[in-house]
C-alpha cells in the first residue's frame, strides 16, 4: 500500500505522490527575517494530517483539535494505491471526525470525481477501522490492525530515539508493542504474549496475597497448627455439653419459669386486682353507714310560717310525718343490707390476702430454687464457657478457612511460576531456532547501514533476567565487530531507525504490506557525506523493490558534495515546497 494523493476542499496544498522517493521541502524566502521559522511550513503537521486520515484517535493534543476553529468544515481525503491496484479514498472531516468515508476507484482515473458515490459513507469510527483493516488486506502480522504498524511507518521526530519503541509506548507496557514486533521479525509470538498475560496473573495474585496476608494476618504454613487447635476446642466443647446436660435442674427451672410466668404471677395479678376492688367498695359502705336520715323540727317550721305571715296547713304537717317514719324504714332495710354485705367482704378481703400471701410465699421459694448458689451459679458459668468455647471455634474456622483459601492462590500462583518459566523456554527456543524472515532483515538492515555509515551494524535479540525478550540495533567495531557506543548517538540512532523500517518493507515487498515509510526530518543533524549515502541508498530501494520513501527537508539540510555545491533532489522527487514569505506557502495557506 502506498500514498497516492492527498487534498482537502478548502485551502491546503493538495499533494500528488510518486512511487519512489518524495520530498517535502522547506525553503526560507526572507533569510533576514529571524521572526520566521521554516519548521512552521507545516511538514511535521503533514505526516499528523495522513495519520489521521488513516483513522488514528483525534485527541485533545492534536493540531486539529487545539486549532478547530481554524479547521471548522474541513474534509480531508487520503488516497491509498493498494495492493491489489485498486484505490481506496479515505474521507474524514474535522468538525465530525467520528465519521469516515470511503470510495474505491480505478488506478488510472486521471480526474478525482469528489462528487461520485462513496462505497461506504458516513459510517462510524469503529466500524470504519474494520472495513479499511479489511480493505488493505495485509497478510503480514495478521493477529493485529493496521494501527499497530503504521506507526512505524510514519516516524516523526520523537519516535527516533529508539529504534523499536515508539513515542506512543514510552509511558505503555511492553506487551503493548514486543510481541507485535517480535511477529513483524517472522517469529511465533504466542509465547510471548502468553508470558506476559501469565506475569499480569502473577502480579495481581501476588497482591492479592500480600493484601490477605496483612488484612487477615494469616500464614498459609499454619494451616495444620489451627487445624489442631479447632479440634481441641470443638472437644473441650463437647465436654462443657455434656456437663450442662447433666444438670438435672436445668429442665426443672424451666418448669419452675412457666409456673412462675403463667400461674402463680398470673394468680398474683388477678387477686391484687379483686382486693383493690374489695378495699374500694369497703371504703365506700362504711361511711354510709354513719349517716343518719334527716328529721324535720315541726315547731320551728310553724314559727318561721307565722313570722313571715304565711298560712301553714295542718294537713301538711300530717303528710311530712308520714313521710319521716317510711324514710326511716327504708334506711333500717338499707342499712342492714350494707351491714351484711360489708362482713362479706372483709371476710372476702382475709381470703384474699392470706392467698395472697401464700403466692408471694411460693414465688419466694421458687425463685430461691432458681438463684440457689450452688447450682445455678455453676450452670451459668458453663453457659458462659459454652458461648466462648463455640464463638472461638467460629472464629477459628473463619481464619482456617482465609488460610485454606491463601494455601490455593499460593498454589495457582506456584503454577502461573511453572507455565511463566514453560513460556521463557519456548522463547528461547523460537529465538534460537530463528526464521527466514528476520534474518533477511536483519542482513538487509546491515547492508542499509554499511554504505551509508562505512560500518557493519547488527539487529540482535536477547531475553533479559525475567526471560522478556529485548531488541537491539547496535553499531559494530568493524575489527572486532564488538558493540560501539556510536550506536547511541542521536544522528547514528536516527539511522538505524530508518534502516529498520526499510529492512522491514524490503522483507515483505512481495506481500501484502506497507509499500511506504514517511520519515520527518530525516537529513537532520547528518553529516553532508551520510546524507549523500543515505539519499543514494532509499533511491536504490525504491527502485529495486518497488518502494515508496516520504521524507521531509528544510533546504539547509540538503547535502553539499566535495565542491560544496548542493546535491539537489529531481523536480519529481519533490512533491510539494513550503516557503515562509507569506501564508500562500504554508501546507493550510494560513497561519495559526
Amino acid at each position: 500500500m502506498k500514498i497516492n494523493k492527498i487534498y482537502a476542499d478548502k485551502p491546503f496544498k493538495a499533494i500528488t505522490f510518486n512511487d519512489g522517493l518524495n520530498v517535502i521541502l522547506g525553503e526560507p524566502k526572507d533569510r533576514g527575517d529571524r521572526e520566521k521559522d521554516t519548521h512552521n511550513l507545516g511538514k511535521t503537521l503533514l505526516l499528523e494530517l495522513i495519520d489521521f486520515l488513516m483513522l488514528k484517535q483525534l485527541t485533545e493534543t492534536h493540531f486539529l483539535k487545539r486549532h478547530s476553529r481554524h479547521f471548522s468544515g474541513y474534509h480531508f481525503s487520503l488516497e491509498l494505491k493498494l495492493n491489489d491496484e485498486n484505490v481506496l479514498t479515505i474521507r474524514r472531516g474535522v468538525d465530525k471526525p467520528s465519521r469516515i468515508s470511503f470510495k474505491f476507484s480505478a488506478l488510472d482515473s486521471s480526474s478525482y470525481d469528489r462528487d461520485c458515490d462513496l462505497c461506504a459513507e458516513d459510517i462510524t469510527y469503529d466500524k470504519a477501522k474494520t472495513l479499511l483493516n479489511k480493505y488493505l488486506g495485509f497478510d503480514v502480522a495478521m493477529d493485529w490492525d493496521y494501527r499497530k504498524s503504521v506507526s512505524y511507518f510514519l516516524r516523526g521526530q520523537q519516535d527516533f530515539s529508539d529504534v523499536f519503541q515508539l513515542a506512543k509506548y514510552n509511558k505503555g507496557r511492553h506487551v503493548d508493542w514486543k510481541p507485535f514486533l517480535f511477529n513483524v521479525l517472522g517469529f511465533d509470538s504466542d509465547a510471548v504474549r502468553q508470558k506476559y498475560d501469565l506475569e499480569d496473573e502473577k502480579k495481581k495474585l501476588e497482591e492479592s496475597i500480600a493484601n490477605d496476608k496483612e488484612r487477615f494476618s494469616v500464614k498459609s504454613d499454619e494451616i495444620d497448627k489451627l487445624q489442631g487447635l479447632i479440634t481441641l476446642e470443638k472437644e473441650s466443647n463437647k465436654a462443657i455439653e455434656k456437663a450442662i446436660d447433666d444438670f438435672e435442674f436445668y429442665s426443672k427451672n424451666k418448669e419452675i419459669n412457666t409456673e412462675l410466668v403463667d400461674d402463680i404471677d398470673r394468680k398474683i395479678n388477678t387477686l391484687n386486682t379483686i382486693r383493690y376492688n374489695t378495699t374500694e367498695e369497703i371504703a365506700r359502705i362504711e361511711p354510709s353507714l354513719k349517716s343518719d336520715v334527716s328529721v324535720v323540727d315541726m315547731d320551728e317550721l310553724q314559727e318561721l310560717y307565722g313570722q313571715v305571715g304565711i298560712f301553714f296547713p295542718q294537713n301538711l304537717v300530717k303528710e311530712y310525718q308520714e313521710l319521716e317514719k317510711f324514710n326511716k324504714k327504708i334506711s333500717l332495710e338499707r342499712n342492714a343490707f350494707m351491714k351484711e354485705r360489708l362482713e362479706t367482704l372483709r371476710k372476702e378481703l382475709v381470703e384474699d390476702e392470706k392467698t395472697l400471701k401464700e403466692l408471694e410465699t411460693r414465688k419466694s421459694e421458687l425463685l430461691s430454687i432458681l438463684k440457689d448458689k450452688d447450682s445455678y451459679q455453676k450452670f451459668k458459668e458453663f453457659q458462659k464457657k459454652l458461648s466462648k468455647s463455640e464463638a472461638s471455634i467460629s472464629r477459628l474456622e473463619e481464619r482456617l478457612g482465609n488460610m485454606l483459601e491463601l494455601r490455593h492462590r499460593e498454589n495457582e500462583l506456584k503454577k502461573l511460576l511453572t507455565q511463566i518459566d514453560e513460556q521463557r523456554l519456548k522463547i528461547r527456543e523460537v529465538i534460537d531456532k530463528s526464521n527466514d524472515t528476520y534474518k533477511l532483515i536483519r542482513s538487509t538492515f546491515s547492508r542499509i547501514i554499511q554504505p551509508v555509515l562505512n560500518v557493519p551494524a547488527l539487529i540482535s535479540i536477547q531475553q533479559n533476567k525475567e526471560g522478556n525478550i529485548e531488541f537491539h540495533a547496535d553499531i559494530q567495531n568493524p575489527q572486532n565487530k564488538e558493540k560501539t557506543a556510536e550506536g547511541y548517538g542521536t544522528t547514528y540512532r536516527k539511522l538505524l531507525c530508518m534502516a529498520f523500517d526499510l529492512a522491514v518493507l524490503i522483507a515483505y515487498s512481495e506481500r501484502s504490506f506497507y509499500k511506504f515509510v514517511y520519515h520527518d526530518g530525516a537529513l537532520e543533524s547528518l553529516d553532508d557525506r551520510k546524507k549523500i549515502n543515505f539519499i543514494n541508498k532509499v533511491r536504490e530501494i525504491c527502485s529495486e523493490y518497488g518502494l515508496q520513501y516520504i521524507m521531509t527537508v528544510i533546504d539547509s539540510d540538503i547535502p553539499h558534495d566535495e565542491a560544496d555545491n548542493p546535491v539537489l533532489f529531481s523536480e519529481k522527487e519533490v512533491v510539494l515546497k513550503l516557503h515562509d514569505r507569506d501564508d500562500s506557502g504554508r501546507l493550510f495557506e494560513m497561519s495559526f
